[in-house]
């Protein structure tokens, strides 16, 4: 498949990106491909109104099966995010993978850009969708905090926590710029939503543990399509989280009562290792540590297989 996927840039490149008022032939196809692999192995596709949003969800709800919500991360919408991860776990579980609010075509009926919003209005979706037993609940980055505080709020209708390289309880602002600085950028808003080309380049030595090789040219339509239309809201939840941080740090998730996974990219140049490192050591009797030494802010990906395979573990034990 890694090498299907190359091809395909290449073969983008050779053929020529269209214009600007069209969307390029290789984002065409890949929007096309995710949809249709996550229609696959998830029966349900559909827009539910909560009181103060309308989520985009894709769930299953085989007789039988236990729940896990995947929580996406800033970069990218909850297909694409959990492409690794669709036809593994949807074997041993019942899926419910929301857009978040301000992602894909997830939105909201007020200006709210808190974790908390995220939270209220996910779990009021899954009360409409008559989910009424214990789930399990998994989120990557931003998703992964998400997920923590999903566990603060609602944490009796919670069996047990993944946390995929999220920035819980330990994570700051000064950590976030120190990490960007790294790579050349001044701020992480930089990283999460580049807008040049040397952002870009910034994000891929931060986020990839394998770089994609790619033409100056061919960043830009990436940036253009994928980075500039949520460029507002990815830069209103970061200014929130950056304002609110004592509040993020101040939680304890509930991560005491919850047997929780947390799984990280040693390398990570977004949330770093130490992040993982300290929840481990803060909830020692309730937490588990997966670390990947090569793995960047990418693990669920790139080492999807393990990744996959410790999740279900996990869950079953």
């Amino acid at each position: 498949m890694r090498y299907t996927f190359l091809f395909s840039f290449f073969l983008c490149q050779l053929i020529g990106l269209r214009s600007q008022t069209k969307i390029p032939f290789l984002f065409r196809k890949q929007e096309e491909k995710t949809t249709k692999h996550i229609h696959k192995y998830l029966s349900h596709d559909t827009l539910v109104e909560t009181s103060q949003a309308n989520i985009h969800i894709y769930y299953s709800n085989k007789p039988n099966m236990p729940y896990l919500l995947l929580l996406h991360g800033m970069g990218i919408d909850a297909k694409t995010n959990w492409y690794k991860q669709i036809s593994n776990l949807s074997k041993h579980y019942n899926l419910l993978v929301p857009d978040l609010i301000y992602f894909g075509t997830s939105t909201a009926k007020e200006n709210n850009y808190s974790v908390e919003f995220q939270v209220e209005q996910i779990h009021e979706l899954i009360k409409k969708l008559n989910i009424n037993p214990k789930i399990n609940v998994m989120g990557f980055s931003y998703g992964g905090l998400t997920a923590a505080v999903y566990n603060e709020f609602f944490n009796a209708e919670v069996n047990k926590l993944i946390i995929i390289d999220g920035p819980v309880k330990f994570f700051s602002g000064q950590m976030a710029d120190s990490l960007a600085h790294i790579v050349g950028v001044p701020s992480m808003s930089n990283i999460i939503i580049p807008q040049t080309v040397s952002e870009y380049k910034a994000m891929e030595k931060a986020v990839l543990s394998k770089k994609i090789p790619t033409t100056k040219k061919f960043k830009r339509k990436l940036i253009h399509y994928y980075f500039t239309p949520t460029l507002e809201p990815r830069q209103l939840e970061i200014n929130y989280l950056i304002e609110h941080q004592n509040r993020y740090q101040f939680y304890d998730y509930n991560i005491d009562k919850t047997p929780t996974l947390l799984i990280w990219g040693a390398k990570d140049g977004v949330v770093p290792l130490t992040v993982g490192e300290k929840l481990h050591e803060y909830f020692p009797k309730t937490t588990q540590l997966l670390t990947f030494k090569k793995g960047k802010h990418d693990s669920h990906f790139r080492y999807s297989k393990k990744v996959n395979k410790a999740v279900v573990n996990f869950l079953k034990n």
